[in-house]
């Protein structure tokens, strides 16, 4: 290939630091060169596409130009304020020949070592040997890991690493796994809740790959689960809604991973329970129900209720957020649930019942959706903690009934749909109370409709018929 034209363009793809502080900017003159330089990214991406293909495509090329070339895209494929959709379409393409099925280990070896390795060096994970990418047993004595920062000023950095964790072999990660962790913990331990959103979406790109064995020999599987329990501190930020949407899901893949659920024994095949029972291991290593159950109430207890729900009580959305992961956790702890159900029941019954006096920064749809989230996550609560459920079905069938009733008389604008949707559950949630605790059909149900049948046949005239099909 040319010895000008490639450098050229790739100079051309290079992002602007101004980029780093792109939603803080108000230099019109800085803006507009932003602007300019991010409509003609398309134009370099389709010329850079048409060299390649002259040339047999970018793996016929040396590894040192594939690396310098993949780095240079890579920075395309994920979010970005400097990525436009017409670019992100385009260097998929260009990226796609080096990941069939793999990235070549070389390119990816000099694309860690020549152009990420340099971004972090400058500020060492404390909790990380950076020779070999297993944990320290005490921290390291360094300078602060927050000064200077050099990394954040090479923009792109993060696409590029994800691009490379998305597309690397398992067989790869022993020889690299010291290239990969660092920038993957800066990323996740950063004070930044940008920065540390972006940590968790890394994460969740390194697991579906990295061999579970690797995360408990080098001691990362604690620490990843450290971090990653730590993300639900960073309240009262813009970004905290979406950190914990990333962070939930996550944290149970790492757990599903390094903790998986211990496999049911066999039915047996003969009159003895002794024989014809076998074991079917989901791992390499023993399951330990003990620290998947540690780690499942870690992020239930502590994290969910013990943080978000007590401390991020005035921002409805990081609320809203937590409630809707709710039931991905409640189904992977199952009737260790039942621990927590003082709190939970409490908290998702508080957010049907009517605002006496309303929040004055939640809006209406909010509200809505906070209520369609908490009747969802009690359905599985009930599901999942049924044989507890006689101890709190009063507690229920007041919020729903109460919440019942003031469905009847508020109408929602623009929000018909999400009206419906709430109806439907507030009658779902009775049907499951229903199915856990059978009495009530004849008990409380019967005394809500002598009260007024009218008004509650609806909600919850219905539930005998369906438990009975059932």
């Amino acid at each position: 290939m040319s010895s000008s034209t490639l450098p050229n363009l790739l100079a051309a793809l290079a992002i602007p630091q101004e980029f780093s502080r792109f939603d803080k900017l108000t230099d019109e003159q800085i803006l507009a060169r932003l602007i300019t330089w991010k409509n003609g990214v398309g134009t370099n991406l389709t010329t850079l596409r048409d060299l390649l293909a002259t040339r047999h495509g970018i793996q016929g090329l040396p590894v040192d130009e594939q690396a310098d070339i993949a780095a240079s895209v890579a920075a395309f494929d994920g979010p970005g304020e400097w990525i436009t959709d017409d670019a992100s379409s385009l260097a998929l393409p260009i990226l796609d020949p080096l990941t069939e099925p793999h990235i070549p280990p070389l390119v990816l070896t000099r694309i860690l070592t020549h152009y990420l390795k340099p971004a972090f060096s400058a500020n060492p994970h404390p909790r990380l040997n950076l020779q070999t990418g297993r944990k320290l047993p005490q921290p390291a004595d360094t300078q602060d890991a927050y000064e200077g920062q050099v990394w954040k000023t090479r923009i792109g950095t993060g696409n590029v690493l994800g691009w490379c964790l998305r597309n690397i072999e398992t067989s790869t990660y022993e020889s690299i796994w010291h290239l990969i962790l660092p920038p993957v913990m800066t990323y996740l331990d950063d004070f930044e809740a940008p920065y540390k959103l972006r940590g968790v979406q890394l994460v969740s790109d390194l697991l579906p790959r990295v061999p579970p064995e690797l995360l408990k020999r080098t001691g990362v599987d604690g620490l990843l689960f450290a971090s990653l329990s730590g993300t639900f501190n960073h309240l009262r930020d813009p970004f905290t809604p979406d950190l914990i949407r990333a962070a939930v899901p996550t944290t149970l893949h790492l757990i599903d991973l390094i903790s998986p659920p211990s496999p049911a024994p066999l039915p047996p095949t003969s009159g003895f329970p002794s024989q014809g029972r076998t074991i079917v291991n989901s791992g390499s290593f023993p399951a330990n129900p003990a620290t998947r159950y540690e780690h499942l109430s870690t992020l239930l207890g502590s994290c969910l209720i013990g943080t978000v729900f007590l401390y991020a009580y005035a921002d409805p959305e990081a609320i809203l957020a937590a409630t809707d992961m709710l039931p991905l956790v409640l189904v992977h702890i199952g009737i260790g649930a039942a621990r927590w159900l003082k709190a939970l029941i409490p908290q998702l019954t508080h957010a049907l019942l009517p605002q006496v006096v309303p929040f004055p920064t939640q809006p209406l749809d909010v509200d809505l959706r906070l209520k369609v989230s908490s009747l969802r996550a009690l359905c599985t609560c009930i599901e999942t903690c049924a044989p507890r459920m006689y101890l709190w079905k009063c507690n229920i069938i007041d919020a729903t009934g109460r919440a019942w009733a003031s469905a009847m008389d508020i109408e929602y604008e623009e929000a018909s749909s999400l009206v419906l949707e709430y109806k439907n559950l507030l009658r779902m949630t009775c049907v499951k109370l229903a199915e856990a605790c059978p009495s009530i059909i004849q008990e409380e149900y019967q005394q809500l409709i002598a009260s007024d049948s009218a008004l509650f046949d609806g909600l919850v005239g219905r539930s005998s018929s369906a438990t009975t099909d059932k």
